[in-house]
């Protein structure tokens, strides 16, 4: 049995912002805990930012959720960055 090992996704900031930017508004990694992370921007106005954490990969398991306003949305980025690994 072969085990295949890739780069988690997303690879840097900029991927995090597009992916919030996009029509989705929303960007998902597993954070250096080994815990679920949610970035999701909402699609109706106004517009806040949320960062989820979930127990593990269970989504129907909430760890910690926070909202962020409009104004906000460079700690909502920098708090989920840090969370997956990415060094600010």
């Amino acid at each position: 049995m072969s085990i295949t090992v890739r780069a988690q996704w997303p690879h840097s900031l900029e991927d995090v912002e597009r992916s919030l930017d996009g029509i989705w508004g929303l960007v998902g990694a597993t954070g250096v805990n080994g815990n679920l992370y949610r970035l999701e921007r909402s699609l109706k106005e106004p517009v806040v930012f949320t960062v989820t954490e979930y127990n593990g990969a269970d989504e129907g398991d909430i760890k910690e959720k926070k909202t962020y306003s409009a104004d906000q949305r460079n700690q909502a980025v920098a708090q989920f960055a840090k969370a997956i690994g990415f060094d600010l």
